[in-house]
């Protein structure tokens, strides 16, 4: 899983928190989707008057203020294609489709986004982070999927995958995506996974961890080493190859929204 992904999905689920109990404690800067992140910042495009342009202003200092700032029902994520081939791209800053936070009020909702810079200037703390809404006063969208139906799509996508691995790459891919598929029916699925403060766990059910740790361990997709840095000479078996990958990358990011909009806070 990439860092921006990873911290879309923190803030989402902590903000939730949130907005439910209207506080939280050692969620920023402490949670681990930070730890590399100089700031993170909010931000919108506002006119000062009527006579002038649009200009980009901070709203919210930090995630905690920005939930504060936002007063809304509760937050969801939604993911917006770009390519076919997104998973190509998705070890790349901007790459691999859109994700969004969306805000949900009464009768609207707006999609922020995120903006990651590199500071090579900064050495512990390279990357400036900044969430701006991109799109606002929109029908409500809440882009839910069948949680036992995307479990299955999962499933199916990892078996699958792990035969060609074992048979055309090696043993490590095949494991890797063993692995994942035995997440799936995991008593305990975010115990071995790195951002271990990832979402709040007490708020989803056991077959919604299960379902996020499984894609989590399955996301492969990135850039040099990566299982996007291959290619076969046969060319039966690499169209088998880029048509299981573009199946799993959609299977993961419908499992991943599915996992995080079905959470237990009303």
């Amino acid at each position: 899983m990439t860092g921006i992904l990873a911290q879309i999905i923190a803030i989402t689920s902590f903000g939730n928190e949130y907005l439910k109990n209207g506080k939280l404690t050692d969620f920023y800067p402490q949670n681990s989707t930070f730890q590399h992140c100089d700031f993170v910042d909010f931000r919108e495009m506002k006119k000062k008057n009527i006579f002038s342009s649009k200009k980009e202003t901070i709203v919210s200092k930090n995630p905690t203020e920005w939930f504060e700032y936002l007063k809304c029902k509760k937050l969801r994520l939604f993911y917006q294609t770009v390519k076919e081939d997104d998973h190509k791209m998705a070890g790349f800053v901007g790459g691999g489709g859109n994700w969004f936070i969306e805000t949900i009020y009464s009768n609207h909702s707006d999609f922020w986004i995120s903006r990651w810079n590199h500071d090579k200037n900064l050495t512990e703390k390279p990357w400036q982070v900044t969430y701006g809404k991109a799109i606002e006063n929109r029908p409500i969208m809440n882009q839910q999927f069948d949680i036992i139906q995307t479990r299955e799509n999962l499933k199916s996508s990892l078996e699958k995958i792990t035969d060609f691995a074992y048979k055309e790459t090696t043993e490590n891919w095949g494991k890797i995506f063993e692995t994942a598929k035995e997440t799936l029916e995991s008593e305990n699925p975010e115990s071995d996974f790195y951002h271990n403060d990832l979402i709040s766990w007490n708020n989803y059910d056991l077959q919604n961890r299960q379902l996020l740790m499984s894609a989590s361990k399955a996301f492969v997709f990135g850039g040099m080493g990566s299982w996007n840095d291959m290619g076969f000479e046969n060319k039966e078996i690499d169209e088998n190859y880029n048509r299981l990958s573009t199946e799993l990358y959609k299977s993961i990011m419908e499992s991943i929204t599915c996992a995080i909009n079905k959470d237990k806070i009303e």
